[in-house]
């Protein structure tokens, strides 16, 4: 392969990088209906969190909202629960008022849902932030730490580890 091959291929993975980083992936991926994301949100949680769901783990959020922050990508995902489902009420570019929220950035929310590290680990190194009701924030840390990610979809598990390896390794 010649320099300039070598160039031009660095080039353009480095543009790619540049294209599927976070925040302009958070921008795409608002640009979307929100009831396709709401529909997705919801389909991928209410797989993961099922053996939760049927153990009542989620019964904290009847009539509460919680949201989950995705910092670095301006993702704003606010869930409640109700007839034995969370709900995805919310998925935009901007906060809604909710009881409680979580704040993380993309790179240790995938590692969280690979569970290569913990809530609570995240949150004592200040990677995850809570606001709002602590009780309500704390329980919802809590179940996303018990969750099966054997239940995710393998294409989705495929797509964050791909995402994780060839992205946000490398910003």
């Amino acid at each position: 392969m010649s320099l300039l091959a070598v160039i031009q291929k660095n080039q353009l993975e480095s543009l790619l990088i540049k294209i599927a980083a976070p925040l302009n992936l958070g921008h795409f991926v608002n640009m979307m209906p929100q009831v396709f994301n709401k529909m997705l949100v919801e389909k991928i949680l209410n797989e993961a969190f099922s053996e939760q769901i049927i153990d009542g783990d989620f019964d904290f959020l009847f009539q509460n909202t919680i949201q989950l922050e995705i910092t670095d990508a301006n993702i704003f995902i606010a869930l409640n629960f109700d007839n034995n489902k969370l709900r995805c009420i919310h998925f935009n570019n901007f906060s809604i008022e909710s009881e409680a929220s979580l704040s993380i950035e993309s790179i240790n929310a995938i590692r969280l849902i690979q569970q290569e590290i913990d809530p609570d680990t995240l949150f004592f190194q200040r990677q995850l932030t809570i606001e709002g009701n602590t009780e309500l924030a704390h329980q919802m840390k809590n179940s996303i730490d018990t969750f099966n990610p054997d239940l995710i979809p393998t294409v989705v598990m495929k797509l964050l580890s791909e995402y994780l390896e060839k992205v946000l390794k490398k910003i």
